[in-house]
């Protein structure tokens, strides 16, 4: 009986140890990484099934093909981002190879059918919505859609670390979304 005690007890210690893991992990890049700025495109709309939160869509999502990747698929790339004087991040360079720094970060690229510039590949970002406090976020998605149509300046701050990337805040004219949101309630 005592190897069954050792499994069952081996299964329990692991359930709780990976997805603490998680939380060092993400907790490790807001605290050591490297802060940047991203320039995002119109948030898409609120989706119910994901719970409160603000879709963030950076902006740089097309950019030229990397050499060496197949014309059909996805492949893992290493984005080297480098900052504007503007103070904000766009992608320098792309690589199929492993490419390790403090400005890397780890994407996707797609190729995809409807793509008319055999050059040009999609990338997906690593983080796509902002987690609110539920009582900030029911009007959050409203206010961003109707101050980004006024602005057109929405910047996502995120911290970069080891390849992995924490959206931290979203800025609308420079002001954190929080403040926005906790103003506009007042």
């Amino acid at each position: 009986m005592r190897p069954a005690l050792a499994i069952f007890a081996a299964a329990v210690l692991g359930q709780w140890l990976v997805p603490l893991f998680g939380v060092w992990q993400h907790e490790r890049v807001i605290a050591r990484g490297v802060p940047l700025k991203i320039r995002c495109a119109a948030p898409d709309p609120y989706d119910p099934f994901r719970g409160r939160h603000l879709a963030v869509r950076p902006e740089e999502s097309r950019v030229p093909k990397p050499a060496g990747m197949p014309d059909k698929g996805t492949a893992p790339v290493w984005a080297t981002l480098v900052a504007g004087d503007d103070g904000l991040s766009r992608i320098e360079s792309l690589s199929l190879e492993p490419v390790t720094g403090p400005h890397v970060i780890r994407l996707v690229a797609k190729w995809q059918d409807r793509n008319d510039d055999g050059e040009m590949v999609f990338v997906e970002w690593p983080f796509d919505r902002l987690y609110l406090n539920e009582r900030l976020a029911l009007g959050a998605d409203k206010l961003v859609a109707e101050r980004f149509r006024e602005s057109q300046n929405m910047v996502a701050e995120i911290r970069l670390l080891e390849g992995r990337a924490v959206l931290t805040d979203v800025l609308i004219d420079g002001v954190s979304i929080r403040e926005v949101v906790k103003q506009r309630a007042e």
